[in-house]
């Protein structure tokens, strides 16, 4: 995303000190608001320090939002947007999610200075959203209407750990499956957003393949429910496949193949089971990104 495509760390710091505070912001489980404000921080071009070095010139944004709420000042950390929250938030992140940096690092980013919304650098400024995950999902839910698919689109800003998202999924998924409750199947199931995982294993994956592998355990083979999940950048987590897709088979294929669901989920190795299984979604990198993409079939 637009954080990593922009690094640029304060004086004295290298790059290598900017890659190792991201890398341990993603294993955190820290939601994506609170990576980038830290990333803010500790930076010479976030946090609206952009629009400081092309001050006085006018300032054009064009924004394409992977931020549940689509708070511009957040995408991509901000670069040319003013950060209204400060250090403070950033350091309240870094203790909440127990991130263990150096102390120099914490004192920087204790320390930074990001310039003030009403800093005349942004007068003029205008920043405008172009793209957005409920912008995808009501093009998915038109899509699938005119299919003859009744959609119903839950939220664009869905957060939380991977596991539990699916959870809370696959419970609603059984009640419209089995009772017609609170909609009426069939059904496509429509939601956004970004998960997180807070890495406890040594597996291989990111939060969609997560996501559905504990949807395909929380819905123990349920008849008729169909599921993909992908990140809309085309890369899930660090490795080379968006998502994959869930069937009512998927638990007995992979005990078939002599692997054990939980076991992969609690090693936080997802990628492996949907590898094995042949059920990986790789398109390649998209040129976009507006955050996750999930949808259920229910028929």
């Amino acid at each position: 995303g637009g954080s990593s495509l922009l690094p640029c760390p304060p004086e004295g710091f290298t790059l290598a000190d900017e890659q190792g505070l991201n890398a341990a912001l993603l294993a955190s489980g820290a939601p994506i608001s609170s990576m980038n404000a830290v990333r803010k921080q500790f930076s010479k071009i976030k946090g609206g320090r952009l629009a400081a070095a092309a001050y006085p010139a006018p300032v054009l944004s064009l924004v394409l939002s992977d931020i549940p709420g689509d708070d511009l000042a957040q995408v991509a950390s901000g670069p040319t947007l003013p950060d209204q929250r400060g250090a403070a938030e950033a350091l309240a992140a870094i203790d909440n999610y127990r991130l263990d940096l150096p102390k120099r690092m914490r004192d920087s980013i204790a320390t930074a200075q990001a310039p003030l919304p009403d800093d005349p650098i942004f007068k003029g400024h205008d920043a405008r959203l172009i793209g957005s995950a409920r912008l995808s999902l009501e093009a998915a839910a038109q899509r699938a209407s005119a299919l003859g698919i009744p959609a119903m689109i839950l939220s664009d800003a869905i957060e939380g750990e991977a596991a539990d998202i699916a959870r809370m999924h696959a419970a609603m998924a059984r009640e419209i499956a089995l009772r017609d409750r609170p909609f009426c199947k069939p059904l496509l199931l429509l939601s956004g957003g970004e998960t997180t995982v807070t890495l406890k294993g040594n597996g291989r994956g990111g939060r969609n393949t997560e996501f559905l592998l504990a949807l395909a355990i929380a819905l123990d083979g349920m008849a008729g429910v169909y599921g993909f999940a992908a990140d809309t950048d085309g890369i899930d987590g660090s490795e080379s496949n968006a998502g994959a897709f869930i069937g009512p088979d998927t638990l007995v294929r992979l005990y078939k193949l002599g692997l054990q669901p939980r076991a992969s989920l609690a090693n936080n190795d997802a990628f492996s089971a949907f590898e094995a299984l042949g059920e990986l979604f790789s398109p390649g990198p998209t040129g976009t990104n507006v955050n996750d993409f999930r949808a259920l079939l229910i028929v």
